[in-house]
């Protein structure tokens, strides 16, 4: 497991490796209710397909979202950590889409570890491995792993949709986002459900924030 890099900033990852999770939606929106709060904060994409990095390709020219930097490697990402580590307040990192090096030195790196899954569709079997890593790392260095419901059905309890399979890990379970077109048509114009989209939207990634700040004091 790589070193922990030395650092006073908050570092948020989002991470799993099973494609279609709500990743990027996540850490884009997370990044950005940071930032509305008076915050500085860069996000750091190490997905293999730049998709933080093309989504604020997309943004109007005159967004004032959040910076994105690449840190395709796993020396680049304890690099970029490290030089934010003063000045800048928050680091939220769009983890990789694939299992690999960058899988630990994500994990090694955060604070908090949100994992988005899909409460009433989950499969963890694609990604066992993963959680294997994420429960030793738990266990050896401070990070703190939480689950994320992505895409959730707005108008059903999140206990009545989770998946027995994710009581195998002692991890909580926060409400995360619903299914809600305003999340996709932000993001394809390079902003955010923040900027004007949906206010019910807008609230629950307010309330992801509070609630990931919440697990970060603990």
């Amino acid at each position: 497991m790589p070193d922990r890099p030395s650092t006073d900033a908050l570092v948020i990852a989002v991470q799993n490796p099973k494609g279609g999770c709500g990743k990027t939606t996540i850490a884009v929106n997370l990044a950005r209710a940071v930032q509305l709060d008076g915050f500085d904060v860069v996000i750091l994409d190490t997905d293999e397909q730049g998709s933080a990095r093309d989504w604020r390709a997309r943004s109007p020219s005159d967004y004032a979202g959040p910076r994105v930097e690449r840190a395709t490697s796993a020396g680049k990402l304890g690099r970029l950590v490290e030089r934010h580590a003063e000045g800048t307040d928050a680091v939220v990192i769009d983890g990789s889409a694939r299992l690999g090096k960058h899988t630990g030195a994500v994990v090694a790196v955060a604070d908090v570890l949100l994992i988005p899954v899909q409460p009433s569709a989950l499969d963890l079997w694609g990604t066992v491995e993963f959680m294997d890593t994420v429960e030793d790392a738990s266990e050896e260095l401070p990070v703190r792993p939480a689950f994320v419901a992505s895409r959730r059905d707005p108008r059903t309890n999140l206990s009545e949709q989770v998946s027995d399979a994710l009581q195998v890990y002692d991890f909580p379970v926060l409400e995360g986002t619903a299914q809600r077109v305003a999340y996709a048509y932000s993001v394809q114009d390079g902003c955010t459900v923040l900027d004007g989209y949906d206010d019910k939207a807008a609230g629950e990634v307010r309330q992801l924030l509070e609630e990931t700040a919440e697990i970060a004091a603990q």
